[in-house]
């Protein structure tokens, strides 16, 4: 764990509980950025969001890998600036991620699709 006052380097190795320190400090100045910006970047904030919470595997052994949730991960930073270009492009992803959601929410339950 770092020391009080000790910054996180992006990128740096850190322990799952700086991880969510982090994570914890990136959404509260999200909410805060929300109040002024565009609305269109609450959504990509949230976007971003999961993909840092995913990062948390990456800081602990105790946490099994989930190969859907790094591929989603990758998908989301591959394609979460797209909001810059096009507004319709980024909410069509946003779809498209919400229905590969749901087809692994019915495959983890064992629901048939």
């Amino acid at each position: 764990m770092t020391k009080r006052g000790d910054v996180p380097t992006p990128g740096k190795a850190q322990s799952p509980e700086d991880h969510i320190f982090e994570l914890s400090l990136y959404l509260l100045t999200s909410a805060r950025g929300c109040v002024g910006e565009p609305h269109i970047y609450g959504p990509l904030r949230l976007m971003e969001a999961i993909s840092r919470l995913v990062d948390l595997y990456s800081t602990t052994n105790s946490l099994r890998p989930d190969p859907f949730l790094q591929m989603a991960k990758k998908e989301i930073d591959e394609n979460k600036y797209q909001v810059m270009a096009s507004e319709d492009d980024f909410i069509a992803f946003m779809d498209k991620l919400i229905i590969e959601f749901t087809d692994e929410l019915k495959r983890r339950s064992g629901a048939t699709q």
